[in-house]
């Protein structure tokens, strides 16, 4: 009966999981790719396995978020299990068969999804046989499905102490408590700071650009401190002056939906800067592997040889989908968690007058400005740095390798495109529950 139970619900509550199904079967399907290259590579040691291992933990801590998002989701549905009677160890473990029964499918879809893939690749080449494709599909489904299971196991372990502590009153309400300044004038001291060092970090690339190559390893050690302080100073300055606007209560404030988008925008605005920094500095380690990846999988790159080459490649472009995943996902959920604790505005503004339209389009903006937001800074630092650097390595590399760095830029622009479009959407169909007035 309550395998049936758990069997019903997953089905009911697929709105819900959909974020959770998509995120499990992508990373799933890197692990998958990652272990049909160390099993194809005949290489030993932890500097082979340590991609499966990276992805694993990264995707323990993700599917521990979500499966926290998932609880606060289900809050009252379990609260009202409990008031019914039901215990809370059968609740659990109605619960626990719920998420396993989902990853499980998570994991033939992932494994299936990353071994087609792997396989397109790999098995094109005329040079490697086909018939030793029902051993690695074996194999690495194998080495998957134990990383599968250790995921698994962590995060129901982890999930499993939450219930047990949770008490009814804890399922039924939550907390959400917005932040603020006394000095709002603190924003133009991030202005000053990011303006300093993010001149500093343009002087390093130009360093690194016109000075001679014997200096250029001083330059690029030093890189990062003006980049990393330029992009936490830059969101401070930003949500600092939009609170400091919204407190001035200027009058164009309350024109259009200004006023809703800027409370929104900065109801927690410390927090929402400090995301928005970290997430730019993700956003930028995932086009910096996007283009070290592809760029040594060009034949013309001879610096290592060809194993080496496929597995140094694939492991940077596994990591710039580690990173995106991790990006869009984490900030898909803090929208729909957001969206869900502010349908009782959206119920206010439908007695201001405001139609389902209207609200709709509110809340897609808010979704839009959200997700967009951590590219901002990230933009503007790839507008200054790659014409630069894209001119120095065409000096380096050979002929036809010219213009590579703008043309990778660009492919890692329309795989953001894609990215945005996909989790926009599914953000936007999990938010209509919460906009639309139920009966």
């Amino acid at each position: 009966m309550y395998l049936k139970l758990s069997i019903r619900n997953a089905k009911r509550s697929f709105t819900n999981y959909l974020l959770y199904v998509v995120t499990m079967a992508v990373l799933l399907a890197i692990i998958e790719v990652s272990n049909c290259i160390t099993i194809i590579g005949e290489a030993a040691g932890f500097q082979v396995i340590s991609l499966p291992l990276l992805i694993a933990a990264i995707q323990m801590v993700l599917v521990g978020y979500i499966d926290t998002f998932m609880l606060k989701q289900r809050a009252k549905e379990f609260a009202s299990y409990l008031l019914l009677g039901m215990g809370k160890k059968r609740l659990t473990q109605l619960f626990l068969c719920e998420v396993l029964l989902i990853g499980f499918c998570c994991y033939i879809a992932g494994t299936t999804t990353g071994f087609s893939i792997y396989g397109f690749w790999y098995f094109r080449d005329p040079l490697h046989e086909t018939k030793h494709c029902g051993f690695l599909y074996g194999k690495s489904m194998l080495y998957t499905f134990l990383f599968f299971c250790l995921i698994e196991t962590v995060c129901s372990f982890r999930l499993k102490q939450r219930l047990d502590k949770l008490q009814i009153r804890e399922l039924m309400y939550e907390r959400n408590n917005n932040q603020g300044v006394k000095n709002i004038e603190n924003y133009k001291k991030w202005g000053i700071i990011f303006f300093s060092f993010f001149v500093c970090f343009i002087g390093c690339v130009c360093s690194i650009v016109f000075l001679p190559e014997v200096y250029i390893v001083y330059t690029v050690s030093a890189t990062a401190i003006p980049l990393l302080i330029s992009v936490f100073a830059f969101y401070k300055w930003v949500f600092g002056y939009l609170y400091a606007y919204r407190r001035m209560k200027s009058v164009k404030i309350y024109q259009k939906d200004r006023l809703y988008i800027a409370a929104n925008v900065t109801s927690n605005f410390k927090t929402a800067a400090m995301v928005n920094a970290v997430f730019c500095i993700c956003f930028l380690f995932s086009g910096a592997s996007f283009v070290t990846g592809i760029l040594i999988l060009q034949p013309e790159f001879q610096l290592f040889d060809t194993a080496m080459r496929q597995w140094m490649g694939t492991s940077q472009i596994s990591i710039c989908i580690v990173f995106l995943i991790i990006y869009f996902s984490i900030l898909s959920l803090q929208q729909i968690i957001e969206i869900r604790q502010n349908s009782k505005s959206n119920q206010i503004m439908r007695c201001m007058g405001k139609s389902d339209k209207q609200i709709t389009r509110l809340v897609n903006l808010q979704i839009a400005i959200k997700l967009s937001s951590p590219m901002i800074m990230a933009l503007l630092i790839i507008l200054f740095c790659i014409p630069l650097l894209n001119g120095k390595m065409n000096l380096i590399l050979p002929v036809s390798l010219n213009n590579i760095l703008l043309k990778l830029t660009g492919e890692f622009g329309a795989c953001i495109v894609v990215f945005y479009i996909c989790y926009f959407g599914i953000v936007s169909a999990m938010s209509r529950r919460y906009i639309y007035p139920t009966d």
